[in-house]
């Protein structure tokens, strides 16, 4: 075996175990074993929930949650909680879009003693309002007995919906790819088996039925809609369009061996790391004078390209050199309000921000949670994009070319953009010949490795230069110590300005929770008094929730640019519900 082909094996076996999932346990992991999910729905439109989720917990934690979404004019109610062979003290939390229900956890009467490696069962009872649409033709239910924002997989997960008749009822569940059985135990019971539920996979349940069994009432929405036939074609197509992905994905996996060559071959030509000098794992200073926007343009993601995390700390400068102040800010909300400081020396992407905060003032005072509620989705996706456009003027395009070479992602994309094309006009060609089904496989395989290789960031196919080798280390060794509680404990920042500094470069890097977790940490351990917090804005915003209502206000708006209204009739995923929940 030649040196090429060893080091091709060497790279491939490295490859192959960086895909392995490595997990450690910490305090708070938690699996579950079983779940059961019961509905009853009344003739009324209630529908009562009583869902029982047992976790096995690692470790020492005050209790559990769960999050229930809520859409407009929705709410729950008459809530209950039970943990058998525990004690418990439940706190309900209503917000605008969800309820959560936090259930304090301890092993004995007096409420003293925290838990500890157990395996918890929690039992949830409420009653959820305006969950059920009535149509003009039919009544349906949709909804998520099981919602994406579970860390942990389901081991087995039992539905059991109880309806007033079950003639006439027809019934889907989306998707069906964990479905063991589903099938009637009675005339009004319709109990759904599932198992291995990924983490962070919802499932969702749809049944439709004779609109004679109910009585129309205020619990209903009502859409006044035919809505039956559109339901039945949404599902077929659901249906049609899951299979095709089942297919696709067995076609995928049985070439991933070979595809596993394309982007090695790419990066044993041009991607390979220069070597440097430079070893260090921490840097505890900011290792150059570079603004926050280009670090994040050069180290995080795509080199050369912003994600959000630049425009997050871009606010954060702003507030930092006092061209916001803060007025209040806890768990809530955060407001904030433009000082009086000459703006003139500002750059456009930061006068932009300005201008675009300023349309959210209500006498003078932003409200992240007014934003977040006020603010249109698609007029915020529409700023940032734009926004990322003014702000990469900003960038000197010759440093960054001085620091990444993008030879070779430039020659990946140019390769998948041609085995795209060359896809399409051969799938033109197969539909009117005679076509193989080994023809046709070729075909979805240029396409699927095309799309593929677009995925791929370019810091893969594309090579640093020695100095922007160097420049990557570092900062990443800076996020390491930052991100590194027992760094921080043993070298913490000389300051509290020196902390507001960390906090937003550490926005930029996008490690922002991490560090500012680590800042709580540090501070209890020294106790630090709020005097101290007041001498840096950055800290005292970050201590007092602000920087995480900001970024949870942002991430909300982004996250609803595409999500579709839940009145009229709701395509496959559109049931109310789901959520999640975990330890705290």
């Amino acid at each position: 075996m030649n040196n090429k082909i060893r080091k091709l094996s060497v790279l491939l076996v490295i490859s192959l175990f960086l895909l392995l999932p490595v997990a450690f346990a910490d305090d708070g992991d938690y699996t579950i074993p079983e779940a059961t999910v019961n509905v009853y729905l009344s003739d009324n439109g209630t529908t009562i929930f009583t869902e029982s989720i047992t976790q096995d917990i690692e470790g020492s934690v005050n209790g559990v949650y769960r999050e229930i979404p809520l859409a407009s004019g929705q709410s729950i109610s008459d809530v209950e909680v039970e943990t058998p062979g525990y004690y418990n003290t439940p706190e309900i939390i209503t917000n605008n879009d969800n309820v959560r229900i936090k259930v304090w956890l301890y092993k004995d009467a007096a409420k003293t003693q925290k838990i500890y490696d157990e395996k918890v069962t929690v039992i949830y009872k409420y009653k959820f309002n305006k969950g059920v649409k009535m149509h003009n033709d039919v009544v349906e239910l949709q909804f998520k007995p099981w919602g994406k924002q579970w860390d942990s997989r389901v081991d087995k997960l039992t539905t059991y919906i109880t309806v007033p008749n079950r003639e006439g009822v027809q019934y889907w569940n989306n998707p069906s790819d964990y479905v063991e059985e589903s099938t009637w135990i009675n005339d009004t019971t319709l109990k759904t088996q599932l198992s291995d539920i990924p983490s962070h996979t919802e499932y969702e349940q749809r049944l439709i039925m004779p609109k004679s069994y109910f009585k129309p009432g205020d619990n209903f929405i009502t859409t006044g809609l035919d809505a039956k036939d559109q339901i039945i074609k949404d599902q077929n197509k659901y249906a049609s369009d899951r299979e095709f992905q089942k297919t696709l994905g067995s076609i995928v996996n049985s070439i991933l061996g070979l595809l596993l060559f394309v982007p090695l071959g790419i990066y044993a030509l041009f991607g390979r790391e220069p070597k440097i000098d430079y070893k260090a794992e921490y840097e505890y200073d900011t290792p150059t004078d570079d603004s926050p926007l280009f670090v994040n343009n050069v180290v995080v993601g795509d080199v050369g390209e912003f994600d959000v995390n630049a425009y997050n700390a871009t606010i954060l400068n702003l507030i930092e050199n006092k061209y916001y102040k803060i007025i209040a800010s806890n768990n809530d909300d955060t407001i904030i309000r433009r000082t009086d400081k000459d703006i003139t020396g500002l750059k456009k992407y930061e006068l932009d921000i300005i201008n675009f905060l300023k349309k959210f003032e209500r006498n003078g005072d932003i409200s992240f949670n007014h934003i977040k509620d006020s603010c249109d989705p698609t007029e915020y996706t529409a700023f940032i994009s734009g926004w990322k456009e003014t702000a990469k003027s900003e960038i000197s395009q010759q440093k960054v070319d001085s620091y990444f070479e993008d030879k070779g992602s430039d020659i990946l994309n140019l390769i998948s953009g041609f085995m795209v094309v060359l896809a399409i006009i051969l799938f033109i060609y197969t539909m009117f010949t005679d076509s193989s089904f080994f023809n046709i496989i070729i075909v979805i395989l240029l396409f699927v490795v095309g799309v593929m290789s677009f995925s791929i960031p370019n810091t893969f196919a594309g090579r640093w230069t020695p100095e922007g080798k160097t420049f990557h280390d570092k900062w990443k060794a800076f996020e390491n110590y930052v991100t590194d509680y027992s760094m921080i404990k043993d070298y913490p920042p000389a300051s509290i300005q020196v902390w507001g500094r960390y906090l937003v470069y550490a926005t930029a890097l996008g490690c922002a929770k991490e560090v500012s977790d680590n800042m709580f940490k540090y501070f209890e351990s020294v106790n630090v008094n709020e005097d101290y917090l007041y001498q840096s804005d950055i800290v005292w915003f970050t201590y007092y929730g602000g920087l995480n209502n900001m970024t949870s206000s942002f991430s909300h708006l982004e996250s609803e640019a595409n999500s579709s209204s839940s009145g009229g009739i709701s395509s496959v995923g559109g049931g109310f519900g789901g959520g999640g929940g975990g330890t705290f």
